[in-house]
């Protein structure tokens, strides 16, 4: 028997369609459960360190001089990151470069330059 004129072959079932989009909205309502567990686990951890920081700063330790260390720790290895993911022959490359610039190298600006010929940008050595 013929399909009546008006229906079009590639229509979707109308089942299949809302179990699509029923399957879809329940993962997305299970990221954002996972996302609640996540953040409940870094809550805890954030209020840990505001702990630690308390505790120092009642033994003199000025919170702000802490903050500023443990950040430049952070970004000091992201920074050795940068150089391990470069492949050997670029790492080679990147000390005969260093070599090179002698104290320009130890500057911003030829920083930069090391950063840009190992592949990386500048942006991503001071992030």
């Amino acid at each position: 028997m013929a399909k009546p004129a008006n229906e079009n072959a590639n229509t979707p079932d109308p089942t299949d369609v809302q179990a699509a989009v029923a399957n879809i909205e329940k993962c997305h309502s299970d990221l954002l459960s996972e996302r609640g567990v996540y953040m409940q686990k870094c809550k805890r951890i954030r209020d840990s360190m505001a702990v630690d920081y308390e505790h120092a700063s009642d033994k003199g330790i000025s919170k702000k001089l802490l903050k500023t260390i443990i950040k430049e720790r952070e970004l000091e290895r992201k920074i050795a990151g940068l150089t391990d993911e470069l492949e050997f022959d670029e790492q080679a490359e990147r000390e005969m470069l260093i070599e090179k610039l002698g104290d320009f190298a130890n500057l911003p600006l030829g920083q930069a330059a090391v950063a840009r010929a190992g592949g990386n940008s500048a942006a991503q050595v001071g992030a």
